[in-house]
């Protein structure tokens, strides 16, 4: 069955468990498969998807594919799932707000013009001035409404001018296709087939950066987490493999991308450099967790912080979670980078 295919049978739905492929060599000692929640990115994870590398690195690994955040949060509450990975900051943090166990543990990569705001050519919307009394599509409790509301605040567009409406990032593909929408917020590779249908991008998150940084962050069950510290080490040394196979096997892991995410390789490419990846030792510096003391003042901690902030102005969350740097858990790549020091 094709990655493509796979998409098309719709969210939540459980991909077959990949086990036993290549050696385990740093087997768990877990007695069922380990869990893993994802959802598709033209990334380095991608990566150790194709080449087995969390099968290898942890064991009997069971893989299910979300299409987004939210959509993924029931399960990680219900304790169904290990990891979840390529999770936004406001899903995130919105999950830490409802009491959802969780740790962050990985900073996959920072959205630069990996998501963005498509608009219909033909609408003439050539400004967030333009989207006055118009409708947006985007996916709620995503990174969408906190990136599209930021960045209409930052140019004093009352946030009740423009019309939200939600809808999943595959349900936005055919509204579009069938011309009932016009704009919207949403990620690669959904905003790249827009744009190429008619369609151009009017923004990116790159935009709001420096008020509203987006993360694809990876998480764990933090009590899960607390009896299986070799399956986390396990877990982050997969993920590092990705990256480091990225970075020296580029062509080959573009290939790889393609095939998990159901495109060719040219559009991994194109929907890649839309992201900023991150090396393991890159994940303790401040602009990812950072370590030690910093890590209260690391970009992940304070992209948390801000997507709570904003949940809460807008009512999606009860009440502010106090330190967010408590649910920034930089130690399991400080421990595995000790394993590897000169190799990263």
């Amino acid at each position: 069955m094709t990655k493509r295919v796979v998409k098309g049978l719709g969210i939540g739905l459980a991909l077959a468990v990949l086990s036993g492929c290549g050696t385990v060599t740093h087997p768990t000692s877990a007695s069922a498969p380990i869990t893993i929640g994802y959802e598709n990115a033209p990334d380095p994870e991608a990566v150790a998807i194709a080449q087995h590398f969390f099968q290898k690195e942890m064991g009997p690994v069971k893989l299910e594919y979300f299409e987004s955040g939210p959509a993924a949060l029931t399960a990680l509450a219900s304790g169904k799932l290990d990891f979840m990975t390529t999770l936004g900051n406001p899903p995130t943090a919105a999950a830490i707000a409802r009491g959802v166990p969780l740790e962050v543990i990985w900073a996959m990569e920072r959205y630069t013009t990996g998501e963005g705001l498509v608009v219909r050519k033909s609408s003439h919307i050539t400004s967030l001035k333009g989207l006055e009394g118009q409708s947006v599509a985007l996916v709620k409790g995503s990174t969408s409404p906190f990136e599209l509301e930021t960045a209409l605040t930052l140019d004093h567009i009352p946030l009740t001018d423009v019309n939200e409406i939600n809808m999943s990032p595959t349900e936005m593909v055919a509204a579009w296709k069938t011309g009932q929408i016009n704009a919207a917020y949403v990620w690669v590779p959904f905003d790249t087939e827009m744009a190429a249908d008619g369609g151009r991008m009017l923004m990116y998150d790159q935009n709001v950066y420096q008020t509203a940084p987006i993360f694809n962050l990876a998480v764990v069950n933090s009590r899960w987490a607390k009896t299986h510290r070799n399956a986390v080490e396990g877990f982050i040394r997969a993920e590092s493999l990705g990256v480091q196979f990225f970075r020296q096997h580029p062509a080959k892991a573009y290939q790889d991308m393609a095939e998990v995410n159901g495109i060719t390789a040219s559009q991994a490419r194109a929907q890649a450099a839309g992201l900023s990846f991150t090396t393991l030792a890159q994940q303790l510096t401040p602009s990812r967790l950072g370590s030690g003391s910093g890590v209260a003042h690391s970009l992940v901690t304070r992209s948390l912080t801000s997507a709570a902030a904003w949940l809460y102005r807008t009512g999606q969350i009860a009440s502010l979670p106090h330190n967010m740097a408590q649910y920034v858990n930089p130690a399991y790549c400080a421990q595995v980078l000790k394993g590897t020091a000169g190799h990263d």
